[in-house]
């Protein structure tokens, strides 16, 4: 992301304690390892209950950014900005930077169809070719990109951003600060049939989706509407790629979910769930709350509160590391069981030899 701004103006927005001189120009925001000395990186804190490991102070050293924006100065040789709280500063510069992005396009571009019956906040930004069914609402300072789809008697709330290519089919329901990347497909029909002698039968698809507050959605992801009821995707739920979530499923608040999981059909899932890539879960499964689903995995029955499991099919995860460390002793087992037969068969062929 261009910053193309000095470090006193950044100051200014974020806040913070910095040494270095506020005229210092800052070009734009780069990785730790791949930021020049016109950059700034960024240390975000992972979280005291994150699987993913933290930065390394080596990592910090190796770095030629020329300021890193923290919340703590770990190596006295380099150059910050010290903050109170990282992401609420990135924030901040995301939204400075999309508002300056904003100044100097259409509002609404001149391709966009809207119907008239839609109702759209006069801060709303429409990019071309976007079109906005009968009955839609979007609500204050939401971005909705190029080539966006927009269903009828949908609800989209407050600074919701919707990246380009993006398809919301009719009564879908998308609450306050949340994003949907590229390419993604909310509320198409769930797989549903009745299968019978002469073949498969569709059961109508007649429920909607509904997304909570600060959800983001990544890439290419499908997430279907219930059959009569709802699909429901809880408060600050995070999405990753390429995921794929069924019919009737509801997942909990602040959950985590990695790439290419596919949930099936009206599996609950519940709150502060951190869930691997390409994990499977069956249709019906009841996960609990605070579960961790190791990469992988396949959940074909219930999940007890703050469990964490692995492997295909799941099972807790002391207990799969036992097994997979007793699989890989299996060759050496299997030699010398081979040993032993070999031997017995000797020990027989004498003692047959001595009395015959």
């Amino acid at each position: 992301m261009h910053l193309r701004s000095t470090l006193g103006t950044i100051k200014a927005m974020v806040g913070g304690v910095t040494s270095l001189d506020h005229s210092f120009f800052i070009e734009k925001i780069a990785p730790l390892d791949q930021a020049g000395p016109d950059d700034l990186a960024i240390i975000i804190p992972r979280g005291d209950v994150s699987v993913f490991d933290p930065i390394s102070l080596e990592e910090i050293k190796k770095s030629k950014a020329g300021v890193i924006l923290t919340q703590k100065a770990l190596d006295e040789d380099q150059r910050y900005l010290v903050v109170g709280n990282v992401l609420e500063a990135v924030r901040t510069l995301q939204a400075w930077e999309k508002n300056n992005s904003l100044k100097s396009s259409f509002l609404r571009h001149p391709s966009a169809s809207i119907d008239l019956m839609a109702q759209l906040h006069d801060t709303v930004y429409l990019g071309p070719f976007t079109v906005i069914e009968r009955d839609v609402t979007v609500g204050a300072s939401s971005f909705i990109g190029p080539h966006v789809f927009i269903g009828k008697e949908s609800k989209i709330g407050n600074n919701v951003t919707i990246h380009p290519g993006v398809v919301i089919l009719s009564q879908t329901i998308i609450e306050d600060n949340s994003t949907i990347h590229s390419g993604t497909v909310i509320g198409s029909d769930g797989f549903g049939y009745q299968v019978n002698a002469t073949g498969m039968e569709k059961i109508p698809q007649l429920g909607y989706v509904h997304i909570g507050h600060n959800v983001e959605i990544g890439a290419n992801c499908s997430i279907d509407r219930a059959a009569f009821e709802k699909t429901y995707i809880g408060t600050g739920v995070k999405i990753d790629n390429n995921v794929h979530i069924a019919h009737g499923v509801h997942i909990g608040d602040h959950t985590a979910i990695l790439a290419l999981t596919g949930i099936a059909g009206s599996a609950r899932i519940g709150t502060g769930c951190q869930i691997g890539g390409q994990v499977a879960i069956k249709d019906h499964v009841v996960i609990g709350n605070r579960v961790k689903i190791v990469s992988q995995s396949a959940v074909i029955k219930n999940v007890s509160d703050g469990e964490i499991v692995a492997g295909s099919p799941a099972i807790p995860l002391k207990m799969w590391r036992r097994t997979i460390a007793s699989i890989t002793k299996l060759p050496e087992l299997f030699k010398q069981a081979q040993a032993i037969q070999t031997h017995l068969e000797k020990s027989q062929r004498r003692w047959w030899h001595r009395f015959f």
